[in-house]
């Protein structure tokens, strides 16, 4: 089988036990295999996670013929009809994801872990921030301070510890904060907060601010949905099923063909 390996090499201290080490990656690494379970058009197929040293794990996937969505914008916006198109697939993954048992959380949506395919009309979600996870793996047992790990202009402000929150907490809400970070992204040309270099700073724009606004000329159905992507409070940010009857996305409505074929396949 052809495929893309990914080697991920975990941080390991000196004075660490190399048992407990190894043996808290290789729980890390079980609770993933979920992985490999997973079968939808716009996520790449896990094919296997393996441990072959005890702080190295190698990552098998379909390899993927395209380019990633950072390099496809290029620094120049997406018209509204591809933005619209992307976003209603990548909505569309996460719905899955998230309607896993137990949900499945990606962690590290940013347009770099986002494959536009060769025909330019499908994306594929990569990554699923699995070094976050493992690297927590070895946190939990060295002497490094466990501290957000991701791609820092698409984390959420709970993560940086803005907000009503102050510890690290992965979640379908700060999923969703990415993915609105990633519309912005195509919707501007540009990462979001892309003049700030630092996590405090960055967080202390958020808690004041709030996720930034869109450039002029984008249409009130896409203000909209971003906002309900991007609001501060986590609690009330809209589940990827909320944002899939957004009218940007479905025209007010729920699409019946599309709800038809996801619940048809959870049975």
């Amino acid at each position: 089988v052809t495929c893309a390996a990914k080697t991920l090499r975990l941080p390991v201290q000196l004075g660490d036990d190399q048992t407990d080490v190894s043996s808290e990656i290789h729980r890390a690494v079980e609770s993933e295999r979920n992985l490999c379970r997973l079968r939808h058009p716009n996520i790449v197929r896990f094919l296997h996670i393996a441990q072959p040293k005890p702080a190295t794990v190698v990552v098998f996937m379909e390899l993927l013929d395209g380019r990633s969505l950072e390099r496809f914008i290029d620094n120049k916006p997406l018209d509204e009809l591809t933005t619209r198109e992307f976003s209603e697939q990548i909505c569309r993954a996460l719905l899955y994801l998230h309607s896993q048992q137990p949900p499945v959380i990606h962690r590290d949506i940013n347009c770099s872990n986002i494959i536009v395919c060769a025909d330019k009309t499908r994306i594929k979600l990569i990554d699923f921030g699995l070094s976050i996870k493992l690297e927590q793996s070895v946190s939990h047992v060295s002497a490094s301070t466990q501290s957000p790990k991701g791609t820092l202009n698409f984390m959420a402000p709970e993560l940086l510890g803005a907000g009503e929150s102050d510890s690290v907490q992965y979640s379908r809400e700060s999923d969703i904060w990415a993915f609105g970070c990633s519309v912005f992204q195509m919707a501007s040309g540009s990462r979001p907060f892309a003049n700030t270099k630092r996590l405090l700073e960055m967080a202390q724009l958020i808690d004041k601010r709030g996720a930034p606004a869109l450039p002029d000329g984008r249409s009130a159905e896409l203000r909209d949905f971003y906002s309900r992507c991007t609001a501060k409070d986590r609690r009330k940010r809209r589940s990827a099923l909320e944002l899939m009857g957004h009218e940007y996305l479905a025209g007010g409505k729920l699409k019946p063909r599309f709800l038809s074929s996801f619940f048809g396949a959870r049975k």
